[in-house]
């Protein structure tokens, strides 16, 4: 198997450390059509460890070159929000061809899955089959259900409303392997500079200072739940990931995972819990009605 290059940056600044880890990978595009989908949260600002921070966005944006087509996009609680108050409109008056994407209120399109987990099709928004070029940038946090909200996670956010979200969310375990196979990372990034610990929603941060970069998504996460401390080869869906795409070869550069580990707390509130099992009911019943 190929070598999956993996870049780790130390820093306090995630505007300068994402341009040291994408220019250490000598990412530059050219040409393509690309979705950018970064991790919103609902606008809530990065130092709360939920958000993934603009100047990642940034850094990208500015190695982008002859692009036809530059999409941003998510799906969060109130992605308008997060658009008004993270500073993407501001942005994208110095980036004039690129557009944003409420995916919430996208045109959708049902897509087969090769090789169903969870189920045999799922819904998606229609515009990011548009783009060549798929970059995946997520935060470093810990979930709940699925353990961990990286870049396998993050994909969760293409699908467009909360009622299909609620389809899936209870079971996102093996959805989200499903929903990988149909939307591919051809590039993904963490921003772990503030990462969130314990609870999925509940803003816990925790000061990491680290961006990753990588064009392989496994490789990418396997080294952000190092730096965690969590050991993602004893996840569920990441074993699943594993068997279903083979364990990528690391060849990794930049600082060392020993110096800047950390132990993320991984928990629940009961308050998350209870949540969970109104989702369970919401889901089934939606199921009994809805295409899925």
């Amino acid at each position: 198997m190929e070598n999956a290059a993996v870049y780790l940056a130390k820093t306090n600044d995630p505007y300068s450390g994402a341009c040291e880890a994408l220019d250490a990978l000598g990412f530059k595009i050219v040409g393509k059509g690309v979705y950018i989908k970064p991790n919103l949260t609902g606008g809530r600002p990065s130092r709360d460890g939920l958000t993934v921070d603009i100047g990642l966005i940034r850094a990208v944006l500015e190695r982008l070159h002859d692009c036809p087509k530059i999409t941003i996009g998510d799906s969060c609680s109130d992605t308008t929000k997060a658009f008004d108050e993270l500073g993407y409109r501001q942005l994208i008056e110095e980036f004039p061809t690129v557009k944003l994407e409420d995916i919430r209120s996208a045109k959708l399109v049902w897509k087969p899955i090769p090789r169903p987990h969870h189920t045999r099709e799922m819904p998606f928004n229609a515009s990011v089959f548009e783009h060549d070029y798929v970059i995946n940038i997520a935060k470093m946090k810990t979930h709940s259900l699925a353990g961990v909200t990286l870049c396998l996670k993050n994909i969760f956010g293409f699908i467009p409303t909360r009622k299909q979200k609620l389809m899936y969310h209870p079971f996102i375990k093996k959805a989200m392997i499903d929903m990988n196979q149909v939307v591919p990372s051809h590039f993904c990034m963490v921003d772990g500079v503030w990462g969130n610990e314990f609870d999925e929603i509940q803003s816990t941060p925790i000061k990491t200072e680290v961006i990753l970069t990588g064009e392989n998504l496994l490789a990418v996460d396997l080294i952000a739940g190092a730096v965690m401390g969590i050991d993602l080869c004893k996840n569920k869906s990441y074993r699943m990931a594993l068997e279903l795409w083979g364990k990528p070869e690391i060849k990794l550069s930049g600082i060392s995972v020993d110096d800047v580990k950390v132990s993320y707390r991984q928990g629940c509130l009961f308050s998350t819990r209870l949540r969970y099992l109104k989702e369970t009911t919401a889901s089934l019943l939606y199921r009994l009605v809805s295409r899925h």
